[in-house]
Parts: structure tokens; C-alpha cells; sequence
């Protein structure tokens, strides 16, 4: 008798050693599963087309929302100090002045980080600033900005958006844009392009 008590007790303990492992088991797999699904729903998008949109909205953003006050002080400050018919020891000292060099270095801040080394020297040179350059007495606003990547080629993008120009006398008119850009770096535009369609510029 005591020896069957003796097997019972054996079997018994052996038992609930089995139940608490199959228990372990199952939480284990559960917590596995459910780091499994957690993994699944932080999945990152697409960070490269995210960067590349990022980066011609925040272009858009910044040429069409103004105009920038402090570009066109620096600019003011700046052709008072360039000099007329300079030699050329003259228009050298210019280009190293703290009036010439301020201003680049306020573009350069403002939108270099957008674009390759190439494209922002285009940009700065033909587009960065240009609806802020007249001294009239307006504020600029956009909205609606759309960017979609082309079918035709990864580095392809076009855009529309709309430009509120809002002079400091006379009526509020809204402005049609859209354009294309390049980007051929994660993040870096190497060429932009605006177009005017009801030419707000000649508004300006």
C-alpha cells in the first residue's frame, strides 16, 4: 500500500511537472507572438520617398510662404555696399564682403540642406527668393500641395499647390502652381522647377 502511495506521489508530481512546462511553453510562444506582431505594426515606411517629398515641400514651403523679411533686408544691405563699374580688385573685395557674404550665407541656411551640391547652386542662383524679391507690401500662403512620384522613373516627382496673394491694398487673389522635380540623393533635389500658370509673379 505504501508502495503504491509511493508510485501515485511519483506519477502525480510527475504530472504537474508536465502541466507547469506545458504552461511555460505556451507563454513563451505567446509573448514570441506577440513580439512577432509588435515587430510587424512598427514596420517603417518607405523613409527615402518620405525624404524626397519632405524635402520639395519644404522648398515649396519656403519660396511660397512670405515673403522673407530677413532675405530682403540682407539683399537691401547688400547692393547698397556693390559697388558701380567695380575693376576687378574691386567687385573680388565685394564678393568678400560681410554685406555679400551675410546674404549667401542666409540662402545657404535656408534651403542648401534641401539639395545636392549642384542643384542648390542653380537654385540660388536663378530661383531661391524670387517671390520675395519685390518690395512691395504683400504676405504669400500656400496650400493644397500634392507631390506624387512618377511611374516613368523613381527620381521623378511633379507637384501642384495653390499660392494666396494677399497684397496690403487691393483683393486676395488664390494662384495656381505646379512643377517637377529631380531627386537623385535620399533627400536631395538636384533640380526644381515652378510654373507659374497665372503668373502671379507680374502680380508681385
Amino acid at each position: 500500500m505504501a508502495d503504491r502511495l509511493s508510485r501515485l506521489g511519483k506519477f502525480w508530481l510527475s504530472g504537474m511537472m508536465v502541466l507547469l512546462l506545458s504552461v511555460i511553453a505556451v507563454g513563451c510562444s505567446t509573448e514570441e507572438t506577440a513580439g512577432e506582431v509588435n515587430m510587424a505594426e512598427t514596420v517603417e515606411p518607405d523613409d527615402e520617398v518620405d525624404m524626397n517629398e519632405e524635402a520639395i515641400r519644404a522648398v515649396i514651403e519656403q519660396e511660397f510662404n512670405g515673403p522673407d523679411e530677413t532675405y530682403r533686408n540682407l539683399w537691401d544691405v547688400m547692393a547698397d555696399k556693390q559697388p558701380v563699374d567695380p575693376s576687378e580688385e574691386e567687385y573680388n573685395a565685394f564678393l568678400e564682403s560681410a554685406e555679400y557674404t551675410d546674404l549667401m550665407d542666409y540662402m545657404e541656411e535656408r534651403y542648401a540642406v534641401y539639395f545636392t551640391e549642384n542643384g542648390y547652386d542653380n537654385f540660388s542662383r536663378n530661383g531661391a527668393f524670387y517671390y520675395s524679391f519685390s518690395d512691395r507690401d504683400y504676405q504669400l500662403s500656400t496650400s493644397d500641395i500634392d507631390i506624387v512620384q512618377s511611374n516613368n522613373g523613381e527620381t521623378l516627382y511633379s507637384f501642384t499647390f495653390n499660392v494666396l496673394y494677399e497684397p496690403a491694398n487691393g483683393e486676395a487673389n488664390e494662384y495656381d502652381f505646379e512643377g517637377r522635380a529631380i531627386v537623385p540623393e535620399e533627400g536631395k533635389i538636384g533640380k526644381i522647377e515652378f510654373v507659374d500658370q497665372d503668373q502671379l509673379i507680374e502680380d508681385i
